[in-house]
């Protein structure tokens, strides 16, 4: 008997999508590359030795990561290369157009000068890493695109369980689960500054796992939406298994207590792969 998909025995395991997001990440570099992406990014067979130990340098940079990016149909084209940053005092970007690859040999990126960008909406259709983004978000990307937005495939996101993933950039938050349905209130949420759907949202990519959890319990808490709405000031750990997260609301604090809870269930990771505990975070 073949196994089930990741990603539908994640949601017949109950597993809540709370604090899954990337984390302490919020600069982006996001590198068109048409050519079949391998399993890992890096090994792709469009890049020299070069391009790769330099692309492997910028990766290393604190709270960077590097994403493949492609648009069917664009073939043939220049590649871009967007330099992104989601931290909330810089939100902003940089778009070059590339010759060939090694001519990111050639860029400063502390020289680059970020200015406001459109959205930015990145799928995660990484089918060679796994079949459940491959297929679920390949699916999701289209109809995303129908939208009207400036949307990409994308690699590895993370949580391949949690497919379909979407970015959305610059405000670096992360959604899974989608599906075609939810593309149309997905992408009017994100146009109006609002997170949408809190089932749906993984989490700010900028923040720990633990403040993820601390800002979406706030979120439901306060019925609160709005991206710029709640600011976070800092996270404590109390101990072993427990932090408190302060935010300012409306210029109102918020203390909000998490701790990390063994579910006592389990689930794959990845399709093919063994099950393994499921842990989240609950409000305590």
């Amino acid at each position: 008997m073949t196994p089930p998909k990741c990603s539908t025995a994640s949601i017949e395991a109950g597993e809540s999508l709370a604090a899954t997001a990337l984390e302490a990440v919020d600069s982006w570099f996001l590198l068109e590359v048409t050519d079949p992406w391998a399993p890992k990014p890096l090994e792709s067979e469009a890049f020299s030795e070069s391009v790769r130990d330099r692309l492997a340098l910028w990766s290393q940079r604190p709270r960077s990561r590097l994403q493949l990016i492609r648009r069917p149909g664009r073939s043939g084209k220049r590649p871009l290369l967007m330099v992104v940053s989601s931290a909330p005092d810089r939100r902003g970007g940089a778009i070059r157009e590339l010759d060939r690859y090694e001519d990111i040999l050639d860029i400063d990126l502390d020289a680059l000068g970020l200015e406001p960008i459109e959205p930015i909406c990145l799928v995660c259709a990484h089918g060679r890493r796994d079949r459940c983004c491959g297929l679920l978000g390949s699916a999701v990307f289209r109809a995303i695109q129908a939208e009207q937005v400036d949307v990409w495939q994308t690699s590895h996101l993370g949580g391949h369980r949690f497919a379909a993933c979407a970015l959305w950039l610059p405000q670096g938050s992360m959604h899974g689960r989608l599906r075609p349905k939810h593309a149309s209130a997905f992408v009017a949420a994100q146009k109006a500054a609002e997170l949408g759907d809190l089932d749906l949202f993984r989490g700010n990519c900028a923040y720990d796992r633990p403040t993820q959890a601390a800002e979406i319990l706030l979120r439901r808490e306060l019925d609160n939406l709005g991206v710029d709405a709640v600011e976070w000031k800092s996270t404590t750990q109390v101990d072993e298994s427990s932090w408190e997260a302060r935010f300012n609301v409306a210029s109102m604090g918020h203390a909000v207590r998490v701790r990390m809870n063994d579910t006592g269930l389990a689930s794959p990771q990845s399709c093919g792969k063994p099950p393994e505990p499921i842990t989240e975070f609950v409000a305590g």
